[in-house]
């Protein structure tokens, strides 16, 4: 029996299959992110939460990558946005479905608000997601990303513990870094990850829909500012994790921050930031992670 969380999952890859035009600038956004750090016919790509792969331009990206692994929980959501594409019978192109990338949606699923979280449970949140994907991978990859995953894992908690259990932020902190765990680990040296997160949506600030281009950093550096994001995602928080925790610092050389962007998925519309990191390539000296900003600043560092 398919538990809640990854029914919520497929429900939401079913309600999106038709969105590919939708997804148009989008995805020409993540296509290019996922472009850098490429070697054409030699290097391969890993694409966490790919579902119907609508995020991605699998021909642009076959033109820098050797391989193509995407990956999902909904096995049917990648057959069928492969299928989509004119890959289906692409040998470069490698579904591998039925991966929960968090290691841990059936015991999420089984929690409730009344629930005990001990500290072995916060522990295996963080260590599990290698644990099970890196072993179900046939990685490492050269380039690693995740699309807009990490809001719906940490809404999972939300969803099952409720933002009122006495652990929930420590969960939350706890799902955040096993994911970008995940990320830096199922990077070789040198490789890069990237990690596309969704920060604000129109429900919470209506006039995103409208905003000019060349004012929605502004926009969205105020709505961090105001506390007006998704939990978990702010990205300066992300930004200071490359610093500040353990593994990230002693494997990430350097973490760019894009600037903002719209998604625009008809009932509402996203704020999107990308952050790409370098793992510290063999026999690289171990130093103080660089946080950067692509085109001069992004959302969360101040010009």
């Amino acid at each position: 029996m398919v538990n809640p969380l990854s029914k919520r999952q497929i429900d939401y890859n079913l309600a999106s299959r038709d969105g590919w035009q939708a997804f148009a600038s989008h995805r020409e956004i993540v296509t290019e992110l996922l472009s850098v750090g490429a070697r054409p016919g030699n290097s391969r790509l890993c694409i966490l939460g790919a579902g119907n792969s609508n995020d991605v331009d699998l021909a642009h990206l076959l033109r820098s990558h050797r391989e193509i692994h995407l990956v999902d929980l909904d096995a049917d959501a990648l057959v069928r946005g492969v299928a989509r594409q004119g890959f289906a019978e692409n040998p470069a192109v490698k579904c591998h479905g039925g991966i929960d990338v968090t290691g841990m949606l059936d015991t999420l699923a089984a929690k409730s608000p009344q629930c005990e979280i001990r500290p072995a449970d916060v522990d295996a949140f963080i260590a599990e997601p290698f644990r099970q994907v890196g072993s179900a991978l046939p990685g490492p990859f050269d380039v690693v990303a995740s699309t807009c995953l990490l809001s719906q894992l940490i809404g999972a908690v939300s969803d099952t513990l409720g933002q009122g259990h006495p652990r929930f932020l420590e969960v939350v902190q706890a799902i955040r870094a096993g994911h970008l765990h995940l990320l830096v680990q199922l990077v070789s040296p040198g490789g890069i990850s990237v990690l596309t997160t969704d920060i604000v949506s129109s429900d919470s600030h209506p006039p995103l829909r409208s905003v000019a281009e060349e004012t929605l950093f502004d926009v969205v550096a105020q709505l961090i500012a105001d506390r007006n994001f998704f939990h978990g995602v702010n990205p300066a928080v992300l930004l200071s994790l490359f610093r500040s925790d353990p593994l990230l610092e002693r494997e990430v050389a350097s973490v760019e921050a894009s600037r903002p962007w719209r998604w625009n998925l008809g009932p509402r519309v996203y704020a999107v930031c990308a952050l790409t990191a370098r793992r510290r390539g063999i026999g690289a000296s171990q130093g103080d992670s660089e946080c950067e900003s692509l085109s001069g600043k992004c959302c969360c560092c101040k010009p």
